[in-house]
């Protein structure tokens, strides 16, 4: 009888896990930020309002991140990395990635690449360069609707506050 109970009560804790937890192996972030970033040089034009987006996108042991931004004053910039799952830990939901940059749209003076260099804690020879990035991302404080979730980069402690979207099934033609 012990055995049953012991049984059962492990079953009702991972069902329980599970119902809490969105899966490990695939993760939907749609992330948004209004920000003001200073143009070059920062003394001869004013800051301007800019809408970055960044699409967090795990399935199972390949990751994309992409990185968009809408700025008032020059042409929009785009950064797509690609790469595979590294290690996980489940507990933390902390992601180890190695990440390599596979489109780009960048403008002279990029305020898009300048900020990516921080977020990412990358140097820029590295990343333009098309060298494996190594990244650390953590997902966490998933609301009880499994709706939003907040985004950590490691080491530079950048956080996103992102929306969780469902995941895209394959329609039938």
């Amino acid at each position: 009888m012990f055995v049953l109970t012991w049984v059962f009560v492990l079953f009702a804790f991972t069902h329980e896990l599970e119902r809490l937890v969105p899966s490990h192996q695939q993760w939907h972030l749609s992330c948004r930020a209004d920000g003001y970033f200073d143009s070059q040089p920062p003394q001869l034009t004013p800051s301007a309002v800019s809408e970055l987006l960044l699409t967090f996108t795990l399935e199972y042991q390949h990751a994309a991140l992409r990185y968009d931004l809408d700025n008032e004053s020059s042409p929009a910039e785009l950064i797509l990395l690609q790469g595979d799952v590294v290690k996980v830990d489940f507990g933390a939901l902390n992601y180890q990635l190695q990440m390599q940059l596979k489109n780009k749209k960048l403008n002279d003076g990029s305020m898009l690449l300048r900020y990516l260099l921080n977020e990412l804690a990358v140097g820029e020879a590295q990343f333009i360069d098309g060298e494996s990035l190594p990244l650390q991302v953590q997902v966490f404080n998933v609301d009880d609707e499994q709706s939003r979730a907040t985004l950590t980069f490691i080491p530079s402690n950048s956080i996103w506050s992102c929306e969780i979207m469902p995941a895209v099934l394959p329609q039938p033609h």
